[in-house]
């Protein structure tokens, strides 16, 4: 490698680590939000009730609109991606509606423990940005898989192991993962986008680490499922453990 592309590829991984930081930023100021939250919602004195009302309402509001403004979004991006390929923006506001869709009804159905549960997941959320454009884009869909089973297993766990909606929402989007992934490997990780070929994943890449994350994660899930609460509680333990094994093997396969 000579001298200009090392400049090149220092200037990538540049801009690779600003755009994860502005998702780090991002999760920042909903923690803070949360905070907010944590104290004018749930922890109110009596001369607040007034707040605490306004903010129930508020919450309910949100998460009605912004799954509305995610799958408007969703769709933007869909058409700009078939026209031109080029769709970051549409893709980023689904992507910050849906958190905030997410984040308002967790706080609105689960309460105390819901909040408490979103001061992990929200960090979660920016290091998966960072995974995203730092790491191997293998290893961000085999953590998103896995990490979704994280929250599956905290709904299964605090809804006593009834089948509820949350719980089936993220087993559709752990399938959706799993059949990126089947299409992927078909297509050699090389996607169309607006008329023009982008290799989204390397050629030749494995994807038995993806694929056996999706399915432990879907595994996981229904087990916790068929067995009831005190397992998922044990589940999570185990799928956490997952995670920490995937970010050893591929920050080991980056060096």
């Amino acid at each position: 490698m000579n001298k200009k592309q090392k400049e090149e590829q220092r200037r990538l991984e540049d801009q690779a680590l600003n755009r994860g930081l502005i998702w780090v930023g991002a999760a920042v100021l909903l923690e803070l939000a949360l905070l907010f939250v944590k104290r004018y919602y749930l922890e109110y004195e009596v001369a607040e009730v007034e707040l605490a009302v306004a903010l129930s309402n508020g919450l309910r509001f949100l998460r009605i609109a912004g799954a509305v403004l995610a799958v408007a979004f969703v769709v933007w991006a869909v058409l700009r991606l078939k026209k031109d390929g080029k769709a970051a923006l549409p893709i980023i506001l689904a992507l910050a509606m849906g958190a905030l869709t997410i984040c308002s009804h967790v706080s609105v159905v689960f309460k105390d423990n819901g909040v408490r549960m979103l001061f992990l997941l929200v960090p979660a959320w920016a290091g998966l940005a960072l995974v995203y454009y730092l790491y191997q884009r293998d290893f961000f869909l085999a953590a998103s898989a896995s990490g979704l089973a994280v929250l599956g297993l905290w709904f299964v766990r605090y809804s006593g192991g009834a089948v509820r909606m949350e719980t089936i929402a993220v087993l559709a989007a752990i399938v959706l993962i799993l059949a990126a992934v089947v299409w992927l490997k078909g297509k050699d990780g090389q996607v169309n986008v607006g008329g023009n070929s982008l290799q989204f994943l390397p050629k030749g890449t494995s994807y038995t680490v993806a694929l056996a994350s999706c399915l432990v994660s879907l595994a996981a899930v229904v087990l916790a499922l068929a067995l009831g609460g005190a397992v998922a509680y044990y589940l999570i333990f185990l799928m956490i453990a997952w995670l920490f094994a995937l970010l050893v093997y591929y920050t080991v396969k980056m060096m």
